[in-house]
């Protein structure tokens, strides 16, 4: 589906004398890219984009392409180095420089915008990794080989929109055994499948690289309580506040991808399944 897609970026100092921003995207995770044009952008031109913007949008976007920018000096034709890949959004990370202003009312005589941006970029990817989670994008993952442990019960490190495929190597012989879709339940908020006894295999080998499964997880978008999470944390960035850390605890765990491994596996009952 043609999705609207905006990118935004921390301008360059203007002793480096760039000129323009380059945009090229992604349609197949990262492996090929093609530079912007005015179908993407209407302000895209020859050169890219003036470097006074500091924004794109890409009108032919989709949640899982991906983009890279480098700036340039259409004069003497040189070349900045290109950014680390990144996903188009309303904006970039959870929240914007505007809404932590009008959220701790910080001006830019204290802190920049590129400074602020600088604690979105780093609150962002901290939320990620202490949620398990991600809302910059719907990814898919393809053919992952994971290791079993013997249960009817495996934990993935992130969130699980769906499972497109699942297959279980029984006898750690490199041969996997394709499992019916109704034969195994997906549990989203804990980043878990479950097996049915009577699947084709019923438990996850306990055996290296014995699972085999392609997923998709990450959402398109932040949602209010990440927005809400990325500014809070942002402000505490700025001026630590124990009223503050303690809502940011409450919203995590509301969006953590709950791991119960060191459950015991005999409570994981799946006769009624």
């Amino acid at each position: 589906m043609t999705i609207k897609k905006y990118l935004t970026w921390v301008a360059p100092a203007t002793a480096e004398a760039f000129t323009h921003v380059e945009v090229w995207k992604s349609v197949d995770a990262g492996v090929n890219y093609t530079e912007f044009t005015a179908s993407n952008d209407p302000a895209y031109g020859v050169a890219g984009i003036v470097i006074t913007d500091t924004d794109a949008v890409d009108l032919i976007g989709a949640s899982d392409h991906w983009y890279k920018i480098r700036f340039y000096d259409n004069v003497n034709h040189v070349y900045g180095d290109w950014s680390d890949a990144m996903r188009g959004s309303d904006f970039r990370g959870y929240c914007t420089i505007t809404d932590i202003r009008n959220y701790t009312n910080v001006q830019s005589a204290e802190y920049s915008d590129a400074a602020v941006q600088m604690m979105i970029d780093t609150c962002t990817a901290s939320i990620d990794l202490n949620t398990n989670r991600s809302w910059q994008g719907i990814v898919a993952a393809t053919d992952i080989y994971l290791d079993g442990k013997g249960t009817n019960f495996m934990f993935i490190d992130n969130d699980i929109v769906a499972v497109t495929s699942l297959a279980i190597d029984d006898d750690d012989d490199g041969t996997y055994t394709s499992i019916s879709a109704s034969k195994f339940h997906v549990y989203p908020d804990k980043g878990a499948i479950l097996l049915d006894k009577d699947a084709e295999v019923a438990t996850f080998t306990n055996a290296r690289r014995s699972v085999k499964i392609s997923y998709t997880h990450g959402f398109a978008d932040p949602d209010d309580a990440v927005r809400h999470l990325c500014i809070l944390r942002v402000a505490n960035m700025m001026k630590m506040d124990a009223t503050r850390t303690n809502m940011i605890e409450e919203i995590m765990t509301g969006l953590r991808v709950n791991s119960f491994e060191n459950t015991d596996v005999g409570s994981c009952d799946n006769s009624a399944y």
